[in-house]
């Protein structure tokens, strides 16, 4: 039996290029009713039409047929307040391509169960502490966030969107917790990243109605606690707090400079002086780049190999993953940049993942 069109995938193309409804009908050379009427489903595209939605699109012609994309839950931003309709629509419908390919791999391969504690009731501290008990953390120090977040069952995927206003996004997805990170960031941003969509998945899965800036607010503070849990935090401080101290310390964290300082002020190592001058000496000296020595990206154990095992599993290998999803192999690299080894445009490379085992398994 033949597919038939599917109205909800020329939607998520659209949005997924950033275009609107009106843009998208000037570029093929019809009204935007014509293209409204596509997507409602009350019409269909003729061959050649369909033709023009592929290449302006660049979507091969098949992705527009067969089952509808899922549908996403509510999502918490990062950055909500410089965010535009347009980037929130690409960020989601990018989000959306993640989500299948995550069900391909849920096919494919094992991996650990979600462990990710519902909250919802408790201070960004408590629960920061609360994370840490349930994963048997301690006080350890966190030295690759997104491997404990894969080893707790949370799906991570590269944020694809055009420019710097959307930082992260995360989203329960019926049972499973994602998180879409800015994998252009520093390490250390991104680590905050993730610890913030995390705190987002443990404090406000269950309260509906989206982010307010009470729950970025809240996420922060779970994120700093979740990285710098106070009793070791405090125990480890430098004594003389100066630059130098501060970019030292903040190594063994994993995190910004300016993340570190914040939290000494939150935890009462610093007055409100010593707190505002040390960030301005951090912006006016380093400006938007991080002070000390490079940490590596932290990369994905389960995307890397499934990217880079082949024979192993039916769909084995990134051309004829990409053919499974009815995409091009560019948008494959983009949902896994900086996360696992792959080329993307202009011939960059994600950095090479790591060789320490992980708990993913082919379904035999």
């Amino acid at each position: 039996m033949a597919e038939i069109f599917s109205p909800e995938r020329l939607t998520l193309a659209r949005k997924r290029r950033g275009l609107f409804l009106q843009e998208l009908a000037a570029r093929i050379g019809v009204t935007a009713k014509s293209v409204g009427t596509w997507e409602s489903g009350k019409a269909t595209p003729n061959n050649d039409r369909i033709d023009s939605l592929a290449r302006v699109l660049e979507f091969p012609r098949e992705f527009f047929f067969g089952d509808a994309p899922p549908m996403l839950g509510t999502a918490a931003f990062r950055s909500l307040a410089r965010m535009t309709a347009r980037q929130r629509d690409m960020a989601l419908a990018a989000g959306a391509q993640a989500v299948a390919f995550d069900s391909w791999i849920e096919r494919e391969y094992s991996r650990p169960e979600p462990n990710v504690p519902d909250l919802r009731d408790s201070s960004p501290e408590s629960a920061a502490e609360g994370v840490r008990a349930v994963w048997g953390l301690g006080y350890k120090r966190i030295p690759n966030l997104v491997h404990l977040l894969e080893a707790s069952g949370v799906r991570v995927y590269s944020l694809v969107h055009d420019g710097s206003e959307i930082d992260a996004f995360s989203l329960w997805q019926g049972m499973t917790p994602f998180i879409f990170l800015n994998t252009t960031k520093t390490t250390e941003r991104s680590r905050m990243d993730a610890s913030h969509e995390l705190g987002h998945l443990v404090l406000h899965a269950h309260t509906g109605g989206g982010t307010t800036k009470q729950h970025e607010t809240e996420a922060q503070a779970f994120a700093a606690a979740f990285l710098m849990p106070r009793a070791p935090f405090i125990a480890t401080s430098p004594r003389r707090v100066t630059l130098p101290a501060v970019i030292e310390a903040k190594a063994q964290w994993g995190v910004s400079a300016l993340a570190y300082v914040h939290r000494l002020h939150r935890v009462g190592r610093l007055t409100d002086w010593q707190y505002q001058s040390l960030c301005i000496q951090i912006k006016s000296t380093f400006g938007n780049t991080e002070p000390g020595p490079e940490r590596p990206r932290e990369t994905s154990q389960v995307l890397a190999k499934v990217l880079s095992s082949p024979g192993r599993a039916r769909t084995s290998n990134r051309r004829e993953i990409a053919k499974h999803l009815r995409i091009y192999m560019r948008d494959l690299d983009e949902m896994t940049f900086g996360l696992a080894l792959t080329p993307v445009a202009g011939g960059r490379s994600a950095p090479a993942a790591p060789t320490t085992g992980s708990s993913l398994q082919l379904i035999e």
